[in-house]
């Protein structure tokens, strides 16, 4: 049985590419030929996708700097950029065919968490969001509850964590096909049969100018081929040793990726590389391990980068079937046309009559 999916947009306005889902024996997989994108799934029919709210809040923002004047703006002269980005690539997440029957549009809350009580300068190099960001949030929230799609916040848990425990509990419990709609690496050691990341393609992924922004499937085989035959599981001690600039993780100092790969080609995990350190090759590496400085440090980052899976508050322990389920509002649209239109989002409102007008959506 093949089926059809779009390519996941974001704010560039593109017409749809088209994606191939087909049925293979081995659960779910991703292949590319030309514009197409293979994903298969295997007695699955319950599809939840789970978005990093931030992450893709952040990328419409950049996406339009503002020296090169293509913020967007209403007749009135608000920016609207990011508000119509991250809403452009959610309904394309939304245009997947097969329909998603599930989403959970998951925020950072503000505050501290566990990691920064394991490590102060957690995160501690990130300049404060930018003001656009900060006033996009409550308008993507009205707009999130207008449309009937559930966002979730846990205050002192970060959104990877949340997003990390449900979707364990999809796959595992409730035999859902899940995607996390992420750019951000750290998700990879989620990948598994059942669960795949929908990411920014790379550089000579681009089909053309006008999908420079889309997200395109990454799977376990994806991770497998990009490093160099590591399984997905093997990611978290990859970045406690190379350490990761993003979130201030700071990782063994002189391992990059390329040596963290190949001491997890020689002893298979951290633990093992620090046990045996005095036999990783080449002897940079040995020296690079040798104090036990470099052992605390490459301890501490693999706590601070290795997601939780078992988060137990009653935003994670929620009936993610009834919870999470997509339907049209009880109002049939009425509150979200109002918000579409005061946003001048008129492209948004005609793509969203249209989704409410397939089979797949029904009236609570």
């Amino acid at each position: 049985m093949v089926r059809r999916l779009v390519v996941v947009g974001t704010p560039a306005r593109q017409g749809p590419s088209s994606l191939l889902l087909a049925q293979r024996p081995s659960g779910l997989v991703a292949m590319r030929s030309s514009h197409d994108v293979v994903m298969a799934e295997k007695n699955r029919e319950k599809r939840l996708i789970l978005t990093d709210a931030m992450a893709l809040l952040y990328r419409s923002h950049f996406a339009f700097p503002h020296s090169n004047n293509h913020r967007l703006t209403t007749t009135k002269g608000r920016d609207t950029t990011v508000e119509f980005g991250f809403l452009s690539t959610l309904l394309s997440l939304l245009e997947l065919m097969p329909h998603p029957t599930h989403m959970a549009v998951v925020f950072d809350a503000s505050g501290k968490t566990f990691r920064h009580e394991l490590y102060q300068g957690y995160k501690g190099q990130r300049p404060p969001a930018p003001e656009e960001v900060v006033d996009a949030i409550p308008v993507v929230l009205e707009v999130l509850k207008a449309m009937n799609v559930t966002s979730v916040r846990v205050p002192g848990v970060e959104a990877d964590d949340v997003i990390g425990t449900l979707a364990r509990r999809a796959v595992e419990e409730e035999n859902m096909t899940v995607a996390v709609a992420s750019p951000d690496k750290d998700f990879f050691q989620l990948l598994r049969p059942g669960l795949i990341l929908l990411r920014p393609p790379k550089k000579n992924q681009y089909y053309d100018a006008s999908q420079k922004y889309s997200l395109v499937p990454y799977t376990e085989d994806d991770f497998v081929e990009e490093w160099q035959g590591l399984v997905p599981s093997q990611f978290v001690d990859v970045l406690a040793l190379m350490g990761d600039y993003s979130d201030n993780v700071p990782g063994v100092p002189g391992i990059g990726p390329k040596m963290a790969v190949s001491l997890l080609k020689q002893f298979g995990a951290l633990e093992e590389v620090l046990v045996r350190r005095d036999e990783a090759t080449p002897k940079r590496a040995a020296t690079a391990l040798a104090t036990d400085d470099a052992v605390a440090a490459a301890r501490l980052s693999k706590q601070l980068v290795e997601l939780r899976t078992d988060v137990d508050v009653p935003a994670t322990n929620i009936d993610i079937d009834a919870a999470l389920r997509l339907s049209v509002p009880e109002d049939g649209g009425r509150e979200v046309w109002r918000l579409f239109r005061e946003l001048e989002f008129a492209s948004h409102e005609k793509r969203l009559r249209a989704l409410w007008n397939t089979d797949s959506y029904t009236f609570m």
